[in-house]
């Protein structure tokens, strides 16, 4: 499926939405924006020794349309844009973004969601460090019913691709369902059951694998915002190299003080096992974590923290490196100067294991930021932004330091209305990771 396809798809998708439009009755809105981005990095293409600086211009336009009532929402956006270099023009590009979000509560207690991401760019592969044209996209449609006061059941299916111009082996479509339920047997006792089937298929590659997963969590209550709780996670995929199972026990708390904020943490052992590769058979700490907090000082004082850890059967940068182990971790810092003056301060870190045989690759890349941002008018602002990125790896690629430094314009009439489908830790994760 291409960009045309999917263009299409929903655009029919929004023609429904819109002649049901009687549904959204509180607010409908359609906001356009340009943005001008001027950029500078000293280290274009990322090695240790032979840095090569670089500008590059970019003009960016958006289009974004929200519907939202109490119980229901629809936003689409689109957002095409040209990238200019100076000096390296071969890599001037168009990139299409498109994004999706719909929510629909058809009772009390039951709520249908539905989004997708669509991607066309030219972007650095994890892989090679190289430069590639492809096409990624994630769309996922989701049901959920409350039949309790804190139990509730889940539905969801997934389908994600990858497809790049010339033919890379990190190319690949996934299909996954997956089913959760959180049940209370007491006021202090209860559980948790997720599970997972995902069939990924290679275009390259005829290694295609079959992944069953699935976790169960006993709860102790401890107080009403916080449970203790002991683990048992299970991953087996099937594959023509060679099955792998991976068991992980563990024990930890999940601490909820808001809403919208928590901490869930524990540990235990991370055992893996292949079946043509015993040798690579191990056993090791597994640190599980899943952090998120917003600490608001004062009016104009803010400090946001994130933060996971996880694995997967393959991580969807990079596919064909096969099982992998990821810790991030973020922060983002604001503080306004004055009534139309912001400063921010923001970091990351990200440690990527690829623990597949013959692979045995580690990446850690940290990311330390500063910026402005200016409001001179209501539908006019400027962003004066720098980064620093350190990059270490094990692998064949050279490990890399880069300064990179932009400025940008954007015009808007009017501040788009919010979506309540993506979570103030979605935009903050998309704006430090993505």
């Amino acid at each position: 499926m291409k960009f045309n396809d999917i263009f299409k798809a929903w655009l029919f998708l929004f023609l429904i939405v819109l002649l049901a439009s009687p549904a959204f009755s509180a607010q409908k809105q359609f906001t356009p924006f340009i943005t001008i981005t001027e950029v500078y990095t000293d280290n274009f293409h990322r090695t240790r020794n032979n840095k090569d600086d670089e500008f590059s211009t970019i003009y960016q336009v958006g289009l974004s349309f929200g519907m939202i009532d109490k119980q229901n929402s629809f936003f689409i956006d689109y957002s095409p844009n040209y990238t200019d270099y100076m000096d390296k023009n071969e890599y001037d590009s168009w990139n299409h973004s498109i994004s999706i979000d719909a929510v629909l509560q058809p009772s009390k207690n039951t709520i249908l969601t539905f989004s997708d991401s669509f991607d066309r760019s030219l972007s650095r592969t994890v892989r090679t460090n190289t430069l590639e044209r492809h096409d990624t996209n994630t769309g996922t449609a989701s049901l959920r019913h409350q039949f309790g006061i804190n139990d509730y059941f889940s539905l969801s299916y997934t389908y994600a691709f990858d497809n790049y111009d010339t033919p890379n082996q990190d190319e690949f479509k996934t299909h996954r369902p997956s089913a959760y339920m959180m049940y209370w047997f007491t006021p202090h006792f209860g559980l948790d059951l997720n599970g997972s089937y995902s069939k990924t298929d290679y275009e390259i590659s005829t290694d295609d694998l079959e992944t069953l997963q699935g976790d169960l969590r006993f709860l102790k209550k401890v107080n009403p915002r916080l449970d203790a709780y002991v683990k048992y996670a299970h991953t087996y995929t099937e594959q023509i190299a060679g099955d792998h199972v991976v068991y992980n026990p563990s024990i930890g708390f999940d601490w909820r003080p808001t809403e919208d904020s928590g901490i869930a943490l524990g540990g235990g052992i991370l055992f893996q096992e292949y079946e043509n590769n015993s040798n690579y058979d191990s056993e090791r700490f597994f640190l599980e974590f899943d952090i998120y907090k917003n600490f608001n000082f004062s009016r104009r004082n803010t400090l946001s923290i994130t933060g996971s850890s996880s694995y997967n059967d393959i991580s969807e940068e990079a596919s064909s490196l096969g099982f992998t182990i990821n810790y991030q971790a973020g922060f983002l810092h604001t503080y306004r100067l004055t009534r139309r003056l912001s400063s921010e301060l923001r970091g990351t870190y990200n440690l990527s294991e690829y623990d597949e045989p013959v692979v045995g690759r580690k990446d850690q890349t940290l990311n330390l930021g500063a910026g402005l941002v200016w409001s001179p008018l209501r539908w006019l602002s400027f962003n004066l932004s720098y980064t620093f990125t350190d990059f270490n790896t094990d692998s064949i690629l050279e490990d890399f330091q880069e300064h990179r430094a932009f400025i940008s314009t954007t015009l808007t009439p009017n501040e788009p209305l919010q979506t309540n489908s993506s979570s103030s830790r979605q935009v903050l994760e998309n704006r430090l990771f993505n």
